[in-house]
């Protein structure tokens, strides 16, 4: 009997964990973390196979050196190959996310807005504008330099143009669109933000450092994992994270808060298709002098138009002045508006 007793005391107790363990589990942000990590171990996992393959295709000759795909095969070090396999991970492991989470488009939040077009076009030129500037007042004081191989060439901006169209529409709708409002389900709109700007800033510091590449008969099946190892010791740097991640996360932070005050993805998208065109085209003309290293040094200037203090300053400044603007907007068309209801009247 007391054995009895204490198996009915025992199943009293236990019962109610696993209902709270399933609650858990269920749980929207516990499956976005899940997400995340899926996408990190199989996108590791795949880059070996991917790289490879890419290569036996260039030495097969299925792919022509000659055309942009079998330069892209033969010229791309294992890093390249590891972000793609990333992003390929991500794409994959998005499907069964979606179905769990059974999310429906009017979970957005987002209005129809009647200058979608004129704030797409005002973000890209205001921030690819600045981030030029800034990129024109590095080569004029000789923190870059032309890079001799590479010409101008006008088809270049019609192909940095269509990538940074689709990355920032794709990355606006799966960030700022449906995670944003995933975290919306059990957070308010200031934590949902945070969270979602320190995940965006960490995926896109997901890269190598340089120095971590490998030789191609050096790739075996575990060098996914043992990259993954080397970007993750760049977090004990601080000065590193400073001069990145802190970008990253301003950029996050300004367009998340540009979604927020238009209620729409226009001008996000603007934004960010304006800095990436920028540092695509700044990247592929320009390079760190080879035998000088900047007065400021780093933190102040990375290797890049998105490393350093000042970027991080010219980011910041980019959502000050669109803050601006969009409130002068605002009072320009409160004032037509009083003025229609006054000759109404």
């Amino acid at each position: 009997m007391r054995h009895k007793a204490f198996v009915i005391g025992l199943r009293r107790t236990v019962i109610p964990a696993p209902d709270a363990v399933t609650r858990h589990i269920q749980s929207d942000a516990l499956k976005l973390l899940a997400w995340l990590a899926c996408t990190i171990v199989l996108g590791a996992a795949l880059a070996p196979l991917i790289f490879k393959a890419g290569k036996n295709l260039v030495d097969m000759r299925l792919l022509d050196e000659g055309t942009f795909l079998g330069r892209v095969a033969e010229q791309s070090e294992f890093s390249r190959y590891f972000n793609r396999a990333v992003l390929l991970a991500a794409v994959v492991c998005l499907v069964p996310l979606l179905r769990s989470l059974k999310f429906r488009r009017s979970e957005l939040g987002l209005e129809r807005n009647p200058h979608g077009l004129l704030h797409f076009l005002g973000g890209f030129v205001l921030a690819g504008g600045l981030l030029l500037g800034l990129g024109y007042l590095y080569l004029q004081v000789g923190w870059f330099e032309d890079e001799p191989k590479h010409v101008w060439e006008w088809k270049k901006l019609g192909t940095f143009g269509s990538q940074a169209l689709g990355a920032s529409v794709l990355e606006e709708l799966l960030f700022r669109g449906v995670l944003l409002a995933l975290l919306m389900r059990t957070m308010r709109p200031v934590p949902a933000a945070f969270w979602l700007t320190f995940a965006f800033a960490a995926i896109h510091f997901f890269k190598p450092p340089e120095g971590a590449e490998l030789a191609e008969a050096d790739v075996r099946a575990g060098s996914g994992f043992w990259l993954i190892g080397q970007i993750f010791a760049q977090f004990s740097d601080p000065g590193f994270i400073v001069a990145e991640f802190a970008t990253l996360f301003a950029v996050g932070a300004v367009l998340v808060w540009a979604r927020f005050r238009t209620r729409s993805l226009w001008l996000p998208m603007g934004l960010h298709a304006g800095w990436i065109f920028c540092l695509k085209l700044y990247s592929f003309h320009t390079r760190i002098p080879k035998d000088y290293r900047p007065d400021p040094a780093p933190p102040f200037v990375g290797a890049d138009l998105k490393e350093g203090l000042i970027p991080l300053t010219t980011v910041c400044l980019t959502g000050v002045i669109a803050a601006i603007v969009l409130r002068a907007a605002l009072r320009r068309r409160e004032r037509t508006a009083d003025l229609a209801v006054g000759d109404a009247g």
